[in-house]
């Protein structure tokens, strides 16, 4: 596991943040942080970030600063060097963490955007290269974790309405920093209607990393594998450890 060590020098985010769980850079020692500081003029949220750590023995700085009311640029500069501006957008965007996301030691840089599903940015660390690179299509996959049978493979969780008694899990793994679909889980488990919208999970392989060039594997009885609302986590769970194989 390399070192990693990340000083925090200035923090400052005004936009809209829900409280969630926040996972701890790996190896992290923290120093040095100075009081948050905001400014906020009518119609407008100023948004800034900056922070130098470093990751693989380079010496990495991070930072976020406004365009306009609709856009920032993160600039990422590597030993002095601007190697890298990129713009996203900044309406809904409500943190980010430093996490190790593929397990590899080395720090990456997550976004989350709120709204009804959260969606998230991540760009991870190109230790070939020494450069943070952005995932593409990973921003379709909410809330992912890892395989612990096979940590090349994730799954995601959203909710899919009736108040999320409906749900969709994806699996996918990210080859090249693309984030490739080759699984799919829908739930089904409103108690509206049954008669006419019967409880039911269905379960696909997605062919071509094309949601809609799919094979179904399976179709199991809602109830008798999710008798409870909150079991849903574990089946999600266990069925993608165990099973992963089948959407290769």
């Amino acid at each position: 596991m390399k070192s990693v060590i990340v000083i925090l020098l200035f923090i400052s985010f005004t936009s809209c943040k829900q409280n969630q769980d926040t996972k701890e850079f790996p190896e992290k020692t923290l120093s040095d942080t100075t009081t948050v500081q905001a400014t906020k003029t009518e119609n407008q949220q100023i948004h800034y970030f900056d922070t130098t750590f470093v990751v693989n023995k380079q010496n990495f700085q991070f930072t976020i600063n406004d365009i306009d009311e609709e856009n920032v640029t993160l600039t990422f500069i590597r030993n002095s060097k601007n190697i890298k501006t990129d713009t996203i957008s900044s309406i809904g965007l409500g943190d980010f963490e430093f996490i190790d996301f593929n397990k590899d030691g080395n720090t990456d840089i997550q976004f989350t955007y709120l709204g009804n599903n959260p969606s998230f940015y991540l760009y991870l660390f190109d230790s070939k290269n020494n450069e943070f690179k952005n995932v593409k299509d990973f921003v379709k996959f909410s809330y992912s974790t890892q395989l612990k049978t096979n940590p090349k493979y994730y799954y995601s969780y959203e909710r899919a309405g009736c108040a999320d008694y409906n749900w969709v899990s994806d699996l996918f793994y990210i080859d090249n920093f693309t984030a490739i679909q080759i699984g799919h889980i829908y739930g089904q488990g409103c108690e509206f209607e049954i008669e006419k919208n019967p409880q039911v999970i269905e379960i696909f392989k997605i062919i071509g990393n094309n949601e809609e060039n799919q094979k179904q594997i399976e179709k199991l009885p809602y109830t008798k594998n999710i008798s409870k609302f909150d079991e849903k986590w574990d089946f999600i769970e266990k069925y993608w450890n165990a099973n992963y194989k089948k959407f290769e």
